[in-house]
C-alpha cells in the first residue's frame, strides 16, 4: 500500500488484468504505456488536458457516466429492449451530454 498518492501506479493484483492495460513498444522499442481509456492532449508548454474517454463511458460536467448502466435503466423503465446511449458534444459545455436512441 502506497502512502504517497503521487507515486507511480504499480498495477493490478491480477497479472493478466495488468497486462491487458499495458501497451509495449508504443513510440520506441522497449517503452511501455498504460491504457487508461482517457484521451489527453498536451499543449505547447507540456501540460496535459483531459479531452475524452474511450469505451462505454462519457464525461458530463466532470462525472463519468456509464452508457451500459443508463441503457439498462432506460430499457427497464420504458419496457424496451433496444436502447443505445452515447455521449454528444454540446458547444460551450464541459464533457458530453447523454443521448439515447430508442427503438419502440
Amino acid at each position: 500500500v502506497q502512502s504517497d498518492p503521487l507515486q507511480r501506479f504499480d498495477g493490478y493484483l491480477n497479472h493478466e488484468a495488468n497486462n491487458k492495460k499495458i501497451a509495449r513498444d508504443v513510440f520506441t522499442k522497449g517503452d511501455t504505456a498504460y491504457l487508461s481509456g482517457d484521451v489527453l492532449v498536451m499543449d505547447e508548454l507540456g501540460y496535459l488536458y483531459f479531452r475524452d474517454r474511450t469505451g462505454d463511458t462519457f464525461r458530463w460536467k466532470g462525472e463519468n457516466v456509464s452508457t451500459t448502466e443508463v441503457e439498462g435503466t432506460l430499457s427497464r423503465l420504458l419496457s424496451m429492449a433496444d436502447v443505445v446511449v452515447y455521449g454528444v458534444a454540446v458547444p460551450g459545455t464541459e464533457g458530453k451530454a447523454g443521448m439515447a436512441a430508442v427503438v419502440d
